[in-house]
C-alpha cells in the first residue's frame, strides 16, 4: 500500500518516533494485515520513500481511544490534527485502524 504523507510526518517516521499511521477502516483497508508493507512517500519529492511493515493493526470506533493506548509521538499528530484528517462523522460510519509500523528500508538521501 502507497501512502504520500507531508515532509514533517516523513520526518518523524524517518527518525523513529512516528511508528502508527492511521487509516479509514473503509473498503480500501479491507483486505490489509499484518505483515503487509506500506510504502511511505514524501509529498515534496515522491521518490524519497520509507519501506514499512504493519505489525499490530488495532480498530476503534473513536478517534479519542486511539490515545488511550498510544502516545501523541507515535501517532504523530494530536487529536485535534487528526480530528481535522478524519471528521467525526466519517469516523463514526467506518471505524478507523491504527497500524504500527516498523521501518524495513529507507530508499532517500
Amino acid at each position: 500500500m502507497d501512502i504520500l504523507l507531508d515532509d514533517l510526518l516523513f520526518e518523524k517516521i524517518s527518525n523513529g518516533t512516528k511508528t502508527v499511521e492511521i487509516f479509514l477502516n473503509d473498503e480500501e483497508m479491507k483486505h490489509f494485515s499484518v505483515g503487509d508493507t506500506l510504502a511511505v512517500h514524501r509529498k515534496s519529492d515522491k521518490e524519497d520513500m520509507i519501506l514499512a511493515s504493519a505489525w499490530s493493526i488495532k480498530k476503534f470506533k473513536k478517534l479519542a481511544e486511539i490515545y488511550k493506548l498510544y502516545s501523541e509521538e507515535t501517532v504523530g499528530l494530536s487529536l485535534d490534527e487528526l480530528t481535522q484528517v478524519y471528521p467525526q462523522n466519517v469516523v463514526k460510519k467506518h471505524g478507523v485502524l491504527a497500524v504500527k509500523m516498523r521501518v524495513l528500508k529507507a530508499n532517500y538521501d
